[in-house]
């Protein structure tokens, strides 16, 4: 593992990137025809309805907002005037960003290339994607209600034929190949963190890359913080639970821990303030297939 040291001129390495990208993706995805623009009315329609049958929840009772709300992710220009913020801001392209600054990545990175994209909400970063030269983008989204959107946002209303969604946590999935994998801000809404980092690691082609960014803590040693999954919460757990879904907070050596314990080779790791907070960034690539230590695993029958 190595943890890279970031350039002193970092920052405005990545401000210049996310201009070029903003403008970018926003001329990509305006609406050319009155039908795209009758879908995406359709679609933003469905933003702050509460719907927790579609999830399979008996009730709303400790289930976090997000969850039951229908929340737009991403900030998302649909035409000059039609403008949906999203709860994430423009983090979808702040992200690329540092991702291409942090580990020097060329331009042409995710060229042709068959891409996972895990917890894509309502399909910023499935769209960025797709933006950023993917051949095929496969996206996964345990939110019933935002797979379905990111569905209609993708196929619909863009028409991608090779764009999808699968409504499934990431702990069911376990069919297909990917060249990479791309997963910002989810590992640590993740409970076991590394049976998580093995399931995508074996949907990894040889060659392969994964791409991390988590919430993280700065510290010394493969160490992290145990938030709970009831952090911040209401202390009326009958009330929607507003925070309370950030299990662990690792900290640079913790998260390229997880990642060669899962059996990603090659690990860079950054940490980076410019969301605001800490944030950890972390690569691993996917040599060849390799036996993992099962004991302790909650799953001990994953390969």
């Amino acid at each position: 593992m190595r943890l890279i040291e970031l350039p002193a001129d970092y920052r405005n390495r990545v401000e210049q990137r996310l201009d070029s990208l903003s403008r970018k993706y926003n001329a990509a995805y305006e609406l050319r025809s009155p039908k795209q623009r009758n879908l995406a009315n359709a679609l933003v329609s469905q933003i702050g309805t509460v719907d927790w049958q579609m999830e399979g929840y008996p009730t709303t009772d400790r289930q976090r907002d997000l969850s039951i709300k229908f929340h737009w992710g991403h900030n998302h220009r649909f035409a000059e005037g039609f403008d949906i913020p999203g709860r994430m801001g423009d983090r979808h392209l702040k992200l690329a960003a540092e991702f291409f600054e942090g580990f020097g990545l060329p331009l042409d990175h995710f060229r042709d290339k068959d891409i996972l994209d895990v917890g894509c909400w309502t399909g910023g970063t499935t769209l960025a994607l797709k933006m950023l030269g993917a051949g095929r983008v496969r996206a996964l989204e345990e939110v019933q209600k935002y797979a379905r959107a990111t569905n209609s946002l993708c196929q619909d209303i863009y028409g991608f034929a090779n764009v999808d969604c699968a409504p499934v946590s990431l702990y069911q999935f376990e069919s297909g190949s990917f060249d990479s994998v791309y997963m910002p801000g989810v590992v640590y809404h993740l409970s076991d963190p590394v049976l998580g980092l093995r399931r995508l690691f074996n949907r990894l082609r040889d060659g392969g890359d994964i791409f991390i960014e988590s919430q993280g803590i700065v510290a010394p040693g493969p160490i992290c913080r145990f938030d709970s999954n009831r952090a911040n919460s209401r202390d009326n757990l009958s009330e929607l639970n507003r925070g309370g879904w950030n299990w662990f907070s690792p900290s640079p050596d913790c998260l390229g821990a997880w990642l060669e314990v899962a059996g990603f080779e090659d690990v860079r790791i950054f940490h980076s303030e410019l969301l605001g907070h800490n944030r950890i960034y972390g690569y691993g690539k996917r040599n060849s297939h390799k036996e993992i230590t099962r004991a302790g695993l909650s799953t001990p029958t994953i390969v």
